[in-house]
């Protein structure tokens, strides 16, 4: 830990300070009445993405100048309340330096492959304001040193997910999506802010590097609620990472752009459930009850996810559930204590989708030229794995994987349809009683009007 950071470190946690100064600049040339011109757009994005990836690199060379451990950069107090204080503190080690790195990597690489891509496109300087933004909430997010910060982080990476996913909104299928990403985050965000609470009421305190020491003393471990905060930032990640049962927004978020469908639910945003999960990991080490649900979540997401994406009938789709299996398999990893392999497996499975996702639009030209290059002609590995199988068990599985399990029927007949009643039932609640209070009122306005229209009749 280092009490007075280093220059190099100083500069290093300017990082998410660029993206967002760049989407300031961006959004205030959004308001002239011309757009700006695409190629000042790209200037401005691009220099902000480059700086803070400079600022990323002189964290780096600060963290590993520090030897070995963490090194926290605390910048004071943003705002206080009582007893409470809101720190700025920034985290480097070897959990959040790596993905870091990886950010600003993805970030310039979409930036630069979206200024062809997007050329002339009407939302050409809103998608590139957005992707500033979520820029500078993934990067808080990443180097956050309590969890204060790193909800902050999470919420910016929220609010920029369900915009990119209803880009297109002249259309009504991507807005129906991004609402559905919304519904489901703000259910989940509540793990979130519930596990930060007990934290507060429990330890007063949620700095990463406190809570790890605490959990490792048996004398302080004790007073940790591992189990309740383990559950809720569970059910915080599911939210984020489209894990068993909440993830089927996630194969609805392909209609975004596919630069944003590449960084954001191939590369970054649908990782972030799993960093959480390695950034809280001596509090889920420590609850048997937590990495149990964790490894039980993880195993059905990843077996529903491959099933799914062999039936799935587009490339991006198919790279959807691709993508929610591995991130299930993080999830096993996590629960199993496996931590610094979770970790590998992120940033190489990040890279991978990435670069598949951005790919798609040319998968069916690249699989015929692979095929024609090694002059195959016989039916392909996979279908020939389920050849093994029984034509019963084939069928029934084919079926559960095209009904993609039937999870989101059950969720609506078991979970939406009763919250909706009961809200129906709350809203005609609030009428009457309101119809009620309103009643005495109008009578007295109706007594008065009655009382004075005779006189104003007998007046010539």
């Amino acid at each position: 830990m280092s009490a007075d950071p280093s220059p190099l470190a100083l500069a290093g946690v300017t990082a998410p300070a660029w993206p967002a100064l760049g989407a300031l600049v961006l959004g205030a040339l959004t308001l002239l009445p011309r757009p700006p011109a695409e190629r000042w757009v790209a200037r401005i994005a691009l220099g902000s993405l480059w700086l803070s990836f400079a600022g990323m690199l002189a964290a780096t060379a600060a963290w590993l100048l520090a030897g070995p451990g963490a090194l926290e950069v605390d910048l004071g107090h943003w705002f206080h309340a009582g007893d409470y204080g809101f720190e700025l503190g920034f985290l480097l080690d070897e959990t959040s330096v790596p993905v870091a790195l990886l950010v600003g990597v993805l970030l310039l690489a979409t930036s630069r492959f979206s200024v062809n891509y997007l050329h002339r496109e009407p939302g050409f300087a809103r998608f590139f304001l957005l992707v500033l933004v979520f820029g500078a909430g993934m990067l808080v997010l990443v180097l956050g040193a309590r969890l204060e910060l790193v909800f902050a982080g999470w919420e910016v990476v929220g609010m920029t997910s369900v915009l990119l996913v209803a880009f297109f909104r002249e259309r009504s299928g991507p807005v129906r999506a991004a609402i559905r990403v919304l519904v489901t985050y703000r259910i989940c965000d509540v793990g979130l802010v519930l596990g930060a609470v007990w934290l507060h009421l429990a330890v007063h305190t949620t700095s990463f590097a406190e809570l790890g020491r605490l959990a490792a003393a048996p004398a302080t471990a004790a007073l940790l609620p591992t189990t309740a905060v383990g559950l809720a930032l569970i059910v915080a990640a599911m939210g984020k990472s489209a894990q068993f049962p909440v993830g089927g927004w996630l194969p609805r978020a392909m209609e975004g752009p596919t630069a944003s469908s590449a960084v954001f639910y191939g590369g970054l945003s649908v990782h972030a459930g799993v960093y959480l999960l390695l950034r809280t990991a001596p509090l889920l080490d420590a609850s048997p009850v937590a990495r149990t649900a964790l490894i039980v979540v993880g195993a059905v997401t990843a077996a529903m996810g491959a099933l799914s994406g062999q039936v799935s009938a587009d490339a991006k789709t198919a790279l959807a559930h691709a993508t929610i299996s591995q991130v299930g398999l993080m999830f096993v990893e996590c629960g199993l204590g496996l931590h610094r392999i979770a970790l590998v497996h992120l940033v190489a499975h990040a890279t991978l989708r990435y670069y598949q996702f951005l790919r798609t639009p040319s998968t069916l030209q690249d699989a015929l030229a692979r095929r024609a290059a090694l002059g195959r002609t016989e039916p392909d590995e996979a279908a020939a794995r389920w050849e093994g199988l029984g034509l019963g068990l084939r069928r029934f599985l084919y079926r559960l994987a095209l009904e993609r399990f039937a999870v989101e029927p059950a969720l609506e007949r078991w979970l939406v349809r009763p919250v909706l009643g009961a809200s129906a039932w709350l809203d005609r609640l609030e009428s009457r009683a309101l119809g009620r209070l309103a009643r005495p009122a109008r009578r007295k306005r109706t007594g008065r009007d009655a009382t004075r229209r005779p006189a104003t009749e007998t007046q010539p």
